[in-house]
């Protein structure tokens, strides 16, 4: 039988950070991101939002509290543990979409699984092969022309590059993706169709989706809205 009740794919609790001799700028109750699940994230620069996603990756390391990672303790573990955990569980949509531009486009998608076991693992057990994984995920972003996963990633449009790093994030169906301002750079009906990509595979995955972005246009497409300055005990309270 299915499980009815999954264990969260991203979990943090009672979450504080401040950077030195500065009052904290975050304070989160609660986080919990299920198999699945989509939550977008909003708030204005200089809130938090991409500090929060640095703490979520382990990059940053919080003051108080505790993030579960695919069931895994991040904040108690050490840097190398922290560093295997980020590789195997999560994918990453950066705003800049972060390519190489030198490397072809099926080397850029294919990148994670060299330095991830557990993603390399999944890729091979459900596809055959790292290689067969990435043209698949290509495929169903609609990026399987004749000769395109050969092409450098430096010679795509822009609209391109975006789906290229998203089959790069989706690879080897990490827990979680975390995406920050991705769709910045597109238009309104180039923001929609990737939205409906991106959620089309998450869910075939498993994955559970963090959106950040400034832009509450997209809103209405998430399970979830937050908005970070309501979330966070540590944003001032403007009196009545």
């Amino acid at each position: 039988m299915p499980d009815t009740n999954p264990a969260p794919a991203l979990m943090a609790k009672d979450l504080v950070f401040a950077y030195p001799r500065r009052a904290p700028l975050l304070d989160l109750p609660e986080l919990r991101l299920m198999p699945g699940h989509t939550l977008f994230l909003y708030g204005p620069s200089g809130c938090g939002k991409s500090t929060l996603l640095n703490l979520l990756a382990g990059t940053l390391q919080p003051q108080a509290g505790h993030i579960l990672l695919a069931g895994h303790e991040l904040t108690s573990a050490r840097s190398w543990q922290r560093d295997r955990l980020r590789g195997d569980c999560l994918g990453f949509l950066f705003q800049q979409f972060n390519l190489l531009p030198f490397l072809s486009v099926l080397d850029n998608v294919m990148l994670p699984c060299r330095f991830a076991p557990g993603r390399r693992q999944r890729a091979v057990q459900h596809h055959g092969s790292v290689r067969a994984a990435a043209l698949a995920l290509l495929a169903h972003l609609g990026l399987d022309g004749s000769d395109l996963p050969r092409r450098r990633a430096g010679q795509l449009s822009v609209g391109q590059q975006q789906r290229v790093a998203a089959a790069r994030a989706l690879i080897g169906q990490p827990a979680v993706v975390l995406a920050d301002e991705p769709t910045s750079a597109l238009d309104a009906d180039t923001q929609a169709r990737f939205l409906q990509l991106l959620f089309d595979e998450c869910r075939a995955n498993g994955s559970a989706l963090l959106f950040v972005s400034h832009d509450q246009r997209l809103a209405d497409a998430f399970d979830e809205v937050r908005d970070l300055r309501e979330w966070n005990r540590a944003t001032p309270k403007v009196a009545a």
